[in-house]
């Protein structure tokens, strides 16, 4: 049945039917009208059954973490999507106000892929990389753990270093922590911008130091904190076991001895996981979603290898122009996650297993939906030949920043090619406001072929977005 959504627009059950008007088969019959004809690969991985998350975690009768007296906060964290926290309500503070903890903490066991935060959060923080959030992180890598520092502002804006030498534990010199209930003492200092002074975020673990600068606009960008505690790093992994005490948070003084009456929210659960990296879960039916019963998407991971949800279109070329529009809505995001969204090759994308830092996939034209950690999201074009040339628009230069809120935006895509194939302009207006960006004559006379219209992934390794688009329509439109 063919569902008219509003004048000159199909519901994405019937695009089949909208696409005909520009890509009729030779012999003049339509395409089927229902969602038979879209096509997944590998875009349903989730693993039946799902493993089992387990939340233990809360005020303590031990004294693991070697403080003072008998009593502690802690527990078994469980890496999830799904938020797990105990802390303690605090008047709401930003990052234009100093803000110091310490104390000490026990790790008895960390698997790897496991991690907890503590430190300062906001109730309603949701996501990896929390935004509204300022503390350390413990990252359990079997049997031992790395400590890292960092921030997330209101807008998803972040940044944080490691305790350890270099820039990434992958090659530090720095040995990891034992994960053997050896107790550490911790400090964390954050000063604010002054005079002439930048911001700054200080991390002390037992007898080294570490600092960073906090970027200006990260400070005006700002971040509302109402809660000091503990919570889940929010990705899909493993437990570790971790305790705190002795813990001064500004001029408050906790020792435990005495349960604290912290306010927790699934810190006591078990459940089925349904978000599994680097497992996909997206197409349709798409569940619960912000859009319509129609609408294509779900859970899309960073991952090396391909995977898709599209329907047959064409076959089109960068010699023909195109057109496409609707509606799009990002449930969740967790930083370094990125989907596309356009016009692509089913055999190159299947063919396709070179992560995108070597280089970037062929036969793609469309939109990125993606980001560095210190912005979230940008939605930019991204243009790719056969032979892997091409594009991605320079998110800095003022392409729109899609947040995981769950709002709906209206989209539409165009692309142009000029004449005597001596370049083309693609696009994009994201909610009204419009913006372009150059294809070559070079990568228009290397070519590219596209042959479906859909959702893939981008292939370097990451984590999920959880987008959904529906109210698609297409057009050919004039060389």
């Amino acid at each position: 049945m063919v569902t008219k959504t509003s004048p000159g627009v199909v519901s994405v059950a019937t695009l089949a039917v909208a696409l005909v008007t520009f890509a009729m088969p030779a012999s003049g019959q339509t395409a089927p009208s229902d969602a038979s004809r879209w096509e997944g690969f590998r875009n349903r991985l989730l693993p039946n059954p799902a493993p089992v998350t387990e939340q233990a975690f809360g005020f303590s009768r031990t004294n693991h973490a070697g403080g003072r007296g008998i009593g502690e906060i802690g527990g078994r964290i469980q890496r999830s999507v799904v938020p797990a926290t105990y802390a303690m309500p605090i008047p709401k503070c930003s990052l234009d106000e100093p803000l110091s903890a310490s104390g000490r903490l026990a790790v008895r066991s960390a698997e790897g892929g496991s991690g907890a935060m503590i430190g300062w959060f906001n109730a309603d923080s949701r996501g990896w990389r929390t935004p509204n959030s300022l503390g350390i992180r413990v990252d359990g890598n079997g049997g031992k753990f790395w400590m890292f520092y960092e921030y997330g502002t209101r807008s998803w804006q972040t940044g944080g270093g490691g305790a350890f030498e270099g820039n990434r534990y992958q090659t530090t010199a720095t040995p990891p922590f034992p994960a053997n209930g050896t107790p550490h003492a911790w400090s964390l200092d954050y000063q604010p911008a002054a005079a002439d002074q930048p911001g700054k975020l200080v991390f002390r673990i037992d007898d080294r130091r570490y600092e960073i600068e906090v970027p200006a606009e990260h400070q005006r960008d700002g971040a509302v904190l109402d809660r000091f505690g503990i919570w889940n790093v929010q990705i899909a992994g493993a437990p570790l076991e971790l305790y705190l005490d002795d813990l001064v948070v500004g001029d408050r003084q906790f020792g435990f001895d005495d349960d604290p009456g912290w306010l927790g929210q699934g810190n006591h659960a078990k459940f089925a996981e349904r978000v599994i990296r680097p497992h996909h879960d997206y197409g349709q039916p798409a569940g619960k979603n912000p859009l319509s019963e129609v609408a294509i998407g779900g859970i899309v991971f960073r991952d090396e290898q391909p995977s898709y949800y599209g329907l047959p279109v064409g076959p089109h070329s960068l010699d023909d122009g195109l057109y496409a529009a609707g509606r799009l809505a990002v449930v969740s995001a967790a930083s370094d996650s990125g989907v596309y969204l356009g016009w692509f090759n089913a055999a190159a994308k299947q063919a396709n297993k070179r992560a995108e830092y070597e280089a970037r996939q062929p036969d793609i034209l469309g939109l990125l939906i993606e980001g560095p950690s210190r912005i979230g999201h940008w939605v930019r074009p991204a243009v790719s030949t056969s032979d892997r040339r091409g594009n991605t628009a320079d998110g800095d230069e003022g392409w729109p920043i899609l947040r995981p809120d769950g709002r709906v935006h209206t989209w539409e895509l165009s692309y142009r090619p000029a004449a005597g194939r001596s370049g083309g302009t693609i696009e994009l207006v994201f909610d009204g406001a419009s913006k372009s960006f150059a294809v070559t004559p070079d990568e228009i006379e290397a070519g590219a072929r596209f042959d479906r219209f859909g959702l893939f992934n981008l292939q370097a390794g990451g984590h999920h977005v959880e987008l959904y688009v529906d109210q698609v329509r297409f057009e050919r439109e004039a060389k």
